[in-house]
């Protein structure tokens, strides 16, 4: 059978099952309780994350990082090396961010041809 398409909803739901791996949260109930989801309710809706049969909205994507002690970014990454990059800055303190950031934006504009 076919693989379907990816939707705008398949690197949030693949790297919410990642995440949940990468906090030791061993089950999809565990997670949507840590949240303050109903423990009748709390399995069902992350399951629909992860299978990507529901979108989650800015405030439960903020509960959810904050539950999974992540960036919001991270949820939301376009790319495993994207959420990579995110997850390390976002342990950094303000200073060494910005130097970093400087950093990669000088390199970006190195190796974007035609930009200035």
């Amino acid at each position: 059978m076919p693989k379907p398409p990816a939707t705008p909803r398949s690197p949030f739901a693949a790297r919410l099952k990642q995440a949940r791996a990468l906090r030791g949260i061993d089950s999809q109930r565990a997670l949507g309780v840590a949240m303050g989801l109903d423990k009748k309710l709390a399995s069902s809706r992350i399951n629909r994350y992860e299978s990507e049969a529901r979108g989650i909205d800015l405030d439960g994507l903020g509960k959810l990082a904050e539950t999974l002690g992540l960036p919001m970014a991270y949820l939301v990454a376009p790319d495993e090396h994207v959420a990579e990059a995110i997850h390390a800055l976002s342990k950094l303190t303000p200073e060494d961010r910005a130097q970093v950031v400087r950093v990669l934006v000088h390199y970006a504009k190195k190796r974007a041809p035609g930009e200035k």
